[in-house]
């Protein structure tokens, strides 16, 4: 990941640990689709529950990988957008 913005000077890492929070948008999103998806194959259709169970175990794993550059751009908008404090008047960066 590139440490600052090409476009604006951003400084995407602001501490260590800074994209923890990215996580809970991983996992947040990873749960919720994986518990919908459930309950669609449960009531919905009459698949195994052996394929249910290894098709969401395959997608609990997938899933989040392929996320996770997506959780860390809400992450930074989340923060950019609740955390003003921190922005120039100008846009420019330190």
């Amino acid at each position: 990941m590139e440490p600052v913005c090409t476009g604006c000077g951003l400084k995407y890492q602001r501490e260590p640990g800074y994209f923890l929070g990215s996580i809970y948008f991983n996992y947040g999103l990873t749960a919720f689709l994986v518990t919908v998806g459930y309950f669609a194959a449960f009531f919905g259709t009459d698949l195994p529950q052996p394929l249910v169970l290894w098709s969401l175990t395959a997608f609990c794993v997938l899933f989040p990988l392929w996320f996770f550059r997506y959780a860390r751009s809400l992450w930074v908008g989340m923060d950019r957008y609740f955390d003003r404090s921190d922005n120039p008047p100008n846009g420019e960066q330190e």
